[in-house]
């Protein structure tokens, strides 16, 4: 995140001296809130870590995988107590914006739950990670708690998939059953893996409806797992080594859309329940993409209506390999006419 602020001043034309960016590396093992505890007590025990977070004008914050929700429910705490200042009267007030890598925020893959690699690697953590598959479970509970307070506090979120992710799903990292403005939704496509083909641009277009403030009918929920990497593989630890990403989240914080006015960026967000399924209704599919094809007809967005005619286009042109995408284009050719 340090090099990726650098490199964005300075194409601004903008130079700090050293003194003026203060590196907080935040470190704990164990269960969610205990992380939560431990993270809290290491910074506000460090003189200079927060003297740096009160008065700084600018804070970022980068997290990844089970990290997103400590930090989530951490940056709430901070903002609770003060240490953090939102107040919009405040002369002072701060930019904060949080980067959420791979985050677990809905759960890791359902089918891994069990998975003996999984429990010998993160024993008792790797356990609690399934209980947000159900946002009824307590932990759930106790983080969209901290989301509330976070989006409603003006911050900005951008999440960001890793889309050959082998543990935590795609609609998991952009956080699919969560509605804010302030929310900013993408996809790391890793250099070596990429194709511009139909599935890709469908990822991509759904991403973009969701950063609109439009539904995307669960369409992002039934394409994850046919993105599943490896278990065995490194999609889900790739992505943060991706200075891209680290600048999307930077640019998303400095450069907001004018339509974000002050109240919206500070509306109270919807959190829609979701429990995921080990098995998923394969008819759902061509459902939702009927659903998000309809209401974007409806909106008369000229730039929405031009994506549906590329994916139209691109899906007649497209041959997938993989027995997962050829399922994929099977159960979405009785909508091909609705694209």
């Amino acid at each position: 995140m340090d090099l990726a602020l650098k490199d964005y001043l300075r194409l601004h034309n903008v130079t700090l001296d050293p003194e003026d960016i203060t590196l907080i590396p935040l470190e704990g093992e164990g269960k969610v809130l205990d992380r939560v505890d431990i993270l809290y007590n290491n910074l506000v025990r460090n003189p200079t870590w927060r003297h740096a977070t009160q008065n700084a004008d600018l804070v970022l914050v980068a997290t990844h995988s089970q990290g997103t929700p400590t930090s989530i429910m951490l940056v709430a705490r901070l903002i609770q107590e003060g240490l953090l200042r939102v107040d919009l009267n405040d002369p002072r007030l701060q930019r904060i914006g949080v980067l959420t890598m791979a985050g677990i925020s809905h759960g890791p893959f359902p089918f891994l739950k069990g998975n003996l690699i999984v429990r010998w690697f993160e024993a008792e953590a790797a356990g609690e990670l399934f209980e947000f598959m159900d946002s009824e479970s307590t932990i759930a509970r106790r983080y969209r708690e901290g989301l509330k307070v976070v989006l409603s506090s003006g911050v900005r979120l951008t999440c960001v998939a890793s889309l050959e992710d082998q543990v935590v799903p795609l609609y998991s990292a952009v956080m699919t059953s969560i509605h804010h403005p302030s929310i900013v939704r993408a996809v790391y496509i890793d250099g070596a893996t990429y194709q511009n083909d139909f599935f890709t641009y469908l990822i991509s277009f759904a991403l973009r409806l969701r950063n609109a403030g439009m539904d995307d009918f669960g369409v992002l929920v039934h394409l994850s797992e046919v993105v599943a990497g490896s278990l065995y593989g490194e999609g889900h630890s790739t992505i943060y080594d991706e200075r891209e990403v680290y600048m999307l989240s930077i640019r998303s914080l400095l450069e907001p859309p004018k339509s974000l006015t002050p109240e919206l960026a500070r509306s109270e967000p919807i959190l829609n329940h979701f429990r995921a399924k080990q098995r998923l209704n394969p008819f759902y599919l061509p459902w939702g993409m009927r659903g998000m094809a309809e209401d974007i007809k409806a909106r008369g967005d000229e730039s929405l209506a031009k994506g549906l005619e590329e994916l139209q286009r691109l899906y007649s042109e497209w041959n997938p390999v993989t027995k997962g995408m050829k399922e994929i284009k099977y159960r979405l050719e009785p909508v091909r006419s609705k694209l």
